[in-house]
């Protein structure tokens, strides 16, 4: 295991640049000012008559919001990370359990992406398996998923209760505070509530929700990868526990500063 110590000061010196992050929502705006250039491709889904569901690439367009603002919260933390978006949900946030199973074994064939973003989830134990299957191969390679629980107040929502994921909700937290969640299978709070994000047609809004706190946390995978490329999936939920210990213990560092502006978005 490398220090925790050394590399969590090393996220001072790494904004995320050299990782990429594919963000699995409603599409992102390539030119919101929250995003600016990072965004390097947008891909869709292709839904057949017998039911397959294939990625395609598609325009850099987002048909609700949701997606330009995790993509904006990703790079509110790791400014210098790349964005690739993948657009599985509607208008309405609504999608099938097949596309997120499509973009999550499409990514899993992948060699270029760091962290894979989902500010989403799905209750169909049906389908569990599958998606299961994808975030292990994903995870076996170094590729931590950062996924959003959901807001039905009993069960469990896929991926984010798999072991493998990373599961995030929400708190009333500073933008890069990090809390851990003992013996909880949503292991990670961070700052969820009246967030002012980017949306759609060059807008902001403001917001309460894990989906919004969850890319926060993917900005930080970005940061700790950017500062350790080889970092496996297992190493850096350990290096986020001890990140949120450590904030818990009063270590600040100058790069959180800048975070608290939200890429200098205002409602």
């Amino acid at each position: 295991m490398h220090n925790c110590s050394a590399l969590l000061d090393a996220m001072a010196d790494h904004d995320g640049t050299g990782v990429r992050v594919a963000v699995i929502d409603t599409g992102v705006e390539a030119d919101h000012p929250a995003v600016r250039d990072r965004l390097v491709a947008s891909y869709g889904i292709r839904t057949f008559d017998d039911g397959r569901v294939d990625i395609e690439p598609c325009e850099p367009l987002d048909v609700c919001g949701h997606g330009t603002a995790s993509a904006g919260q990703v790079l509110r933390i790791a400014p210098g990370s790349e964005l690739l978006s993948i657009r599985v949900l509607s208008e309405s946030r609504e999608g099938s359990s097949e596309a997120l199973v499509a973009a999550l074994q499409w990514l899993a064939d992948r060699e270029d992406i760091g962290v894979v973003n989902m500010s989403l989830s799905t209750l169909r134990l049906s389908l569990a398996l599958r998606i299961g299957q994808a975030v292990d191969e994903l995870y076996a390679r170094g590729v931590p998923c950062v996924c959003a629980k959901g807001y039905q107040p009993d069960g469990r929502d896929y991926p984010t209760s798999f072991g493998a994921a990373i599961g995030v909700t929400y708190a009333a937290l500073e933008p890069a505070e990090l809390r851990y969640r003992e013996n909880d299978l949503v292991e990670f709070e961070a700052a969820g509530v009246d967030q002012i994000v980017a949306w759609h047609h060059g807008s902001t809004r403001k917001v309460t929700g894990s989906s919004y706190a969850t890319p926060l946390v993917s900005g930080l995978v970005a940061r700790l990868k950017s500062a350790e490329p080889n970092l496996s999936a297992f190493e850096v939920k350990t290096l986020l526990k001890a990140y949120a210990e450590r904030y818990a213990e009063g270590w600040r560092a100058g790069w959180m500063d800048a975070t608290s502006c939200g890429s200098g978005l205002k409602a």
